[in-house]
């Protein structure tokens, strides 16, 4: 069931890229110099909405509600994920901002608790499987105490994915 789920998920995205593209058929050139691109906007790329998706759907696995996105906290993760990448670094706690909850509040963001979730992989789906593997991580993920969520995606220089995932209540 799960997988079905996952490919019509991926089915759905690649109708909707389809259906984006510009005149013509093919996407513009990517700008291999810089990694500004559409990760500063205020709308999820297609792998945040992928990783979105996948995140719900592992928690309605287990009849668990999907929790809420919150776009702030898609900023602040988004920020995180861009700071990994841009510092050479790879851990809960930035050199930047501190843990989550520290980076929460430098962003004056009000929450009464909070979780975080990172991993760098080739794809947003290794990340999701990553995590699920992971007892700390699966445990945010299935936890019954957060009611949004955040998650920001960041790309390499390889084109690996940087996610983070950001749990609040």
């Amino acid at each position: 069931m799960k997988t079905k789920t996952r490919t019509q998920i991926t089915k759905a995205l690649c109708t909707l890229m389809l259906l984006i593209l510009p005149a013509g058929g093919a996407p513009a050139a990517a700008d291999t110099t810089s990694f500004v691109a559409h990760y500063t906007t205020a709308s999820l790329s297609a792998q945040e909405h992928t990783a979105r998706n996948l995140m719900n759907s592992d928690r309605a696995a287990y009849a668990l509600p999907a929790l809420t996105l919150d776009p702030e906290l898609c900023r602040i993760a988004r920020i995180k994920s861009e700071d990994m990448r841009d510092n050479q670094y790879f851990a809960h706690t930035s050199p930047t901002y501190g843990d989550v909850r520290a980076m929460l509040t430098h962003f004056g963001y009000r929450f009464s608790g909070a979780g975080e979730n990172i991993a760098h992989h080739a794809t947003v789906e290794k990340c999701q499987a990553a995590f699920l593997s992971s007892p700390g991580h699966r445990s945010n993920i299935m936890s019954r105490a957060y009611t949004k969520f955040g998650v920001g995606v960041a790309l390499d220089q390889n084109g690996h994915v940087y996610l983070t995932q950001i749990f609040a209540r």
